[in-house]
């Protein structure tokens, strides 16, 4: 399956791949523009799986328009498909390890939820980072020295 960007309505989804999800849930917030990423997808599938119970995706895909409205980076991996999920009644340390046996490559540190994509990790693109000083505390410990911050919530 190639990836794909456009209409809610024109996504090929594969539900018996992506059981626990919907296009819907993954589509930019403003406009409903979906960008399938079957290697983001399954790596979401997977992280489902090893958490054992429901995902609540606070951002999925993101059009240009939405991503200056909550002030995303220019090029955020947002534009094509990364997730923000929710923590919930989540451990962060436990959803953290099992996002990287899932398969996700980044992981942005918020205070109450983490940023996972499949983006590749080189020398333009921090693997960790958290988001100020409250996520630098909610996360003590648990990122290594050196991450950058990069302020915010």
């Amino acid at each position: 399956m190639a990836n794909y960007c456009g209409p809610i309505a024109g996504v090929s989804w594969d539900a018996a791949r992506w059981p626990n999800f919907t296009p819907a849930e993954i589509a930019c917030r403003c406009c409903g523009e979906v960008y399938l990423d079957p290697e983001a997808l399954d790596a979401l599938q997977k992280l489902r799986g090893l958490i054992g119970g429901p995902l609540r995706i606070s951002s999925g895909h993101r059009c240009e328009r939405r991503n200056r409205q909550v002030g995303g980076a220019t090029h955020s991996v947002h534009r094509l498909l990364a997730f923000d999920i929710e923590l919930g009644v989540y451990a962060r340390g436990s959803v953290l390890a099992l996002a990287r046996d899932a398969g996700f490559r980044r992981f942005g540190l918020m205070l109450s939820a983490i940023h996972v994509d499949t983006h590749p990790v080189d020398s333009a693109h921090a693997v960790m980072w958290t988001y100020g000083p409250k996520s630098c505390a909610a996360w003590a410990g648990l990122y290594p020295k050196g991450t950058p911050d990069i302020g915010g919530a």
